[in-house]
């Protein structure tokens, strides 16, 4: 089975489910993760909807929602988890927001943010969750690490899922220079994905995600939901 999501006009898509979990797996059709969706195709958009999507978490801050693309049968939520107004954070990690060498000062600064995040998966009506940001690969990697990690997915599994979105979207920048992105050479991919994976290893190991998200509101109930939602066999 394919992760890989071939929706027309979609960018770094993938399904999390067949990730292995503690003694099981995530269920396929549950949890996708993406780039921005603005660029589906109306076909595009119907294969999102026939995958069994029915509610979308978009991760960006306001400004990059000038043109957000409208999906009449789903529910869309807007859920920036980092403020780039914040001028100390800028000037501490502005040029790192592209590793996971901040995820564990964002967890500091927004931590309603974040969590607010995961109430929403727990609580969203049945159907297949989509979490994006822009480029499907930090933001959207730190929720989906942490939420691999509140399913017990083996810790090089949740390094893979990382690397594979940011060796998708440096592809995506090579093939399309209109996306107005630089691609990093080869062997700065390398040396990228090579210290992401440290940089993401030394957060799962320093972080109790399930301790930080209910010490921040989210309820013990919402947890089991969130965990049943991704590794129950019951159809949603």
């Amino acid at each position: 089975m394919t992760r890989e999501q071939e929706w027309e006009g979609a960018i770094n898509a993938r399904d999390l489910g067949g990730l292995p979990a503690g003694s099981g797996r995530i269920q396929p059709g549950r949890l996708f993760r993406s780039a921005r969706p603005d660029g589906l195709t109306d076909v595009g958009a119907q294969q999102l909807a026939a995958a069994g999507v029915s509610t979308i978490v978009d991760l960006r801050n306001d400004d990059e929602r000038l043109e957000v693309r409208v999906f009449d049968t789903l529910d869309v939520h807007h859920h920036p988890i980092e403020d780039q107004g914040d001028q100390v954070f800028m000037a501490a990690w502005g040029d790192r927001l592209d590793s996971p060498a901040y995820y564990s000062e964002a967890l500091r600064r927004w931590p309603a943010q974040i969590t607010g995040v995961f109430a929403r998966l727990a609580d969203a009506p049945d159907g297949g969750i989509l979490v994006h940001c822009k480029a499907g690969r930090d933001r959207t990697g730190l929720i989906v690490a942490m939420l691999l990690a509140l399913v017990e997915t083996p810790v090089a599994d949740i390094l893979d899922d990382y690397e594979l979105a940011a060796r998708t979207i440096n592809a995506y920048y090579a093939e399309n220079p209109e996306a107005g992105a630089s691609p990093l050479s080869e062997a700065a991919l390398e040396s990228q994905c090579a210290n992401a994976c440290l940089e993401l290893l030394a957060f799962l190991n320093s972080t109790d995600i399930a301790g930080y998200l209910t010490a921040t509101g989210l309820t013990f109930e919402q947890l089991d939901r969130l965990r049943s939602r991704l590794l129950s066999a019951r159809p949603l």
